[in-house]
């Protein structure tokens, strides 16, 4: 994919400043690999999320004239000699670096005037130069499904009125449990993710518990009011003049990974990093340049076995981004991240970055995918969740009053945490062979209409046992459709076909019986399947074929065949 599909510039950079990035990437041959992401190539489309005057600087890793090592200090310092040198050729200030990278990316990020871009896009050290972006938090703490948002205000008065019920006391726990454990009244996602089947039996056994395996979680520091479910397991690193926490993101992610009453991983070491300090909107918004530095962080503790939490992205963040997912992933980091709760193809997101980041969807607790939850051929598999707190029929759980579990940090979490089960014994594993154990030990083929190639369930019990078989045939995924008749009474019958929506062409809908169109429709519930009802009559009425498709596409469902009696 041409870097030149990485941006969306208007109001921002001046003609002559597109021309130069466009001459700055074109110059360069990125190798970059098809990542399954949404080609945006259009460059006069606008981008409200460019952070005017601020850019991230790639180098060529062959022109660093000094050797790099394991000391975190001595790297910073070289590589922030170099950056000042480069910007001192050409009268630049060398205080407008805002941050040096020198393990996820050979660089840097700065503010620059656009006659100072223009010159520095000139110097033969310098392979990129690429605006910074906004990274939008609410798409990591979104707490609502799309098209049911309702006002804040609203949301508040319902708090008071107690729509929110007390979560139920799980009882004393203990912060470092035994090993072979089985726990008691467990939440339901976790009694879901360590049996094969359904019905629930109200415990979660684990003979493993991720002890000396560390997961880093990028959205910020993780509470010090919460330790009862953490112990002494947890530490922060703070890259902000900024202590206070901002949100409970990273609370919510370490609990779901490691705690004791909430997380399949007990036993793993949670390290909460925080980067974010800007605002954008009125929204806290993350940048593309503070989360490099996430990473560059934990490439420069080395600090393995690991496994990373990553930001759910939605816009193309750009080329540094990248290059600094696949350096964590080379250096032995396995990556996890949420498919995303939108309704949407998850293979059109950013941070489905395949196959370098390990992508989890959410399931309901009746093993359904959750009607938000994005889908896609490039999600990994899928792990139960908790549904939004506006679904009326929806599990949810509290992990204190008046903050659930958001699903979005939950799917991940899981399938971090049993990574992290599987990394205690297994310390050496690579992340592609810890990527492909939990394909082997996940519960094949129970995720209904999960309108994805892989509808399999993320199983805890590091174990091949009872895990099935994948199914040769399921070539026909993006929409999974099931069906089913009854009589009416006499020749009268009535056809129930059952899906998921997607979140395209405007929830419409072309329904064929027997390759033949017989009606659109529109609409569809959000919280749960649709079900469409049709009605047919006749005496000994051979069976029909049904299938859904996208109107005016080629990208339909399987076909069900249905028999009348």
């Amino acid at each position: 994919m041409s870097a030149m599909k990485y941006f969306k510039l208007k109001n921002t950079l001046p003609l002559w400043g597109v021309l130069m990035v466009l001459m700055v990437f074109s110059c360069q041959d990125l190798n970059m690999d098809d990542h399954k992401i949404q080609d945006v190539s259009i460059m006069d489309e606008i981008s409200s999320n460019i952070v005017p005057g601020k850019y991230i600087v790639t180098l060529h890793s062959n022109h660093i004239n000094f050797r790099k090592s394991d000391n975190y200090e001595d790297v910073q310092a070289g590589m922030r000699k170099i950056a000042n040198d480069i910007l001192i050729r050409y009268d630049v200030n060398p205080e407008k670096i805002d941050a040096v990278y020198g393990h996820a990316l050979t660089g840097f990020s700065l503010t620059l005037t656009d006659n100072e871009f223009q010159l520095l896009s000139q110097d033969r050290d310098i392979k990129i130069i690429e605006p910074d972006i906004y990274i939008l938090e609410s798409y990591n703490q979104r707490r609502i499904p799309p098209g049911q948002n309702k006002p804040k205000e609203e949301e508040e008065e319902e708090e008071k009125e107690g729509d929110n019920p007390d979560p139920v006391d799980p009882g004393p726990t203990d912060p470092n449990p035994p090993v072979g454990s089985v726990q008691n009244n467990a939440p339901k996602y976790l009694d879901r993710i360590d049996q094969r089947a359904l019905p629930l039996n109200g415990t979660y056994t684990y003979t493993k518990s991720g002890a000396g395996v560390t997961a880093y979680i990028p959205y910020g520091l993780i509470s010090t009011e919460f330790t009862q479910d953490l112990g002494n397991r947890f530490s922060n690193i703070n890259l902000t003049n900024d202590s206070t926490e901002i949100n409970g993101s990273s609370t919510n992610s370490a609990i779901v990974i490691g705690g004791t009453t909430y997380g399949p991983a007990k036993g793993v070491n949670l390290v909460g990093i925080k980067s974010l300090e800007s605002t954008y909107n009125g929204d806290y918004a993350e940048t593309v340049s503070n989360i490099i530095k996430v990473y560059d962080e934990i490439l420069a503790q080395n600090k393995k076995p690991a496994v990373v939490i990553t930001w759910l992205l939605r816009e193309n963040p750009g080329t540094a981004y990248f290059t600094a997912i696949k350096n964590l992933y080379n250096a032995g980091y396995p990556l996890f991240v949420s498919a995303g709760a939108w309704g949407e193809d998850a293979c059109t997101w950013a941070s489905s970055y395949s196959p370098y980041v390990f992508i989890v969807g959410m399931a309901r607790i009746d093993d359904t995918k959750s009607a938000s939850s994005n889908y896609g051929s490039c999600i990994d598999l899928f792990a139960t969740s908790t549904d939004w707190g506006h679904d009326p029929d929806g599990y949810n759980e509290e992990w204190m009053p008046g903050f659930g579990i958001n699903p979005n940090f939950l799917a991940p979490g899981l399938a971090a945490g049993v990574a992290a089960k599987f990394l205690e014994e297994n310390t050496g594993a690579s992340p592609s062979e810890v990527y492909q154990f939990l394909r082997n030990t996940s519960t094949k083929n129970v995720v209904k209409f999960s309108n994805s190639l892989h509808n399999h369930l993320l199983f805890s019990g590091l174990s091949m046992e009872g895990a099935g078989q994948i199914d040769p045939n399921r070539t026909k995924f993006y929409l999974d459709l099931a069906g089913s008749s009854s009589r009416i009474r006499g020749n009268n019958y009535q056809v129930i076909l059952e899906w998921n929506i997607v979140r395209e062409s405007e929830y419409l809908m072309d329904v064929y019986e027997d390759g033949v169109k017989v009606t659109t429709i529109s609409g569809g519930n959000f919280f749960r399947t649709t079900k469409f009802f049709y009605h047919v009559s006749g005496n000994n009425l051979a069976p029909r074929t049904y299938k859904i498709c996208l109107p005016g596409t080629n990208k339909c469902s399987n076909e069900v065949v249905i028999e009348f009696s």
